[in-house]
């Protein structure tokens, strides 16, 4: 009979981009930050089984979530989808004015190299960064963690997660980068 760290698995994730903001209240937040500029503000959430991001400027909206089956969402404004499989990546262009590019993959290692992973996460509190340590069952194992690095430009946001899941000593990483287009001036 085996522990679990009671964190869904790999294969239950979704990775889903929206055209609209998506209420807190879908979320079971663990972490979260604002991050405000002056021509676009974003809120990052670590949530239970991954990480919401809305990003903003004008009137668009941005969603992206990595979840698992905890978190069911509305289907209205769904851009993209996809399952945690393999290495996935997705560019979107929103009303012209953000392009958005984005990049996931899982990746399975050794028990040994996991926990030095999960280690050097916990062990990077920098101001730039969220981090969360879930509850496990097993305490032998490392707890589940969720790393976002978070690093804000002037036309936009870059931002690193970091998802582990110890039961099947597997990471799940996204990279997304929302950036403003320019726009020229009219004559």
């Amino acid at each position: 009979m085996g522990v679990s760290s009671g964190r869904a698995r790999v294969a239950d994730l979704a990775f889903q981009v929206f055209n609209r903001a998506v209420h807190p209240d879908w979320f079971a937040t663990r972490v979260y930050r604002r991050i405000p500029q002056e021509r676009w503000e974003a809120d990052v959430r670590i949530i239970e089984g991954g990480h919401a991001i809305i990003f903003g400027t004008g009137p668009i909206r941005l969603t992206e979530v990595l979840s698992g089956p905890e978190t069911p969402l509305p289907e209205p404004g769904l851009l993209f989808h996809s399952a945690i499989r393999t290495e996935r990546s997705a560019s979107l262009h929103p009303g012209g004015i953000v392009e958005y590019q984005t990049c996931f993959e899982v990746e399975r290692v050794d028990r040994e190299v996991f926990r030095h992973l999960c280690d050097e996460m916990i062990a990077d509190g920098s101001r730039h960064a969220l981090v969360h340590r879930f509850g496990s069952s097993n305490r032998l194992a490392p707890p589940a963690l969720t790393h976002v690095h978070v690093e804000a430009r002037v036309r936009g946001l870059s931002v690193q997660s970091f998802h582990t899941f110890p039961d099947e000593c597997a990471i799940v990483r996204s990279q997304s980068l929302y950036e403003l287009i320019r726009t020229s001036p009219k004559c």
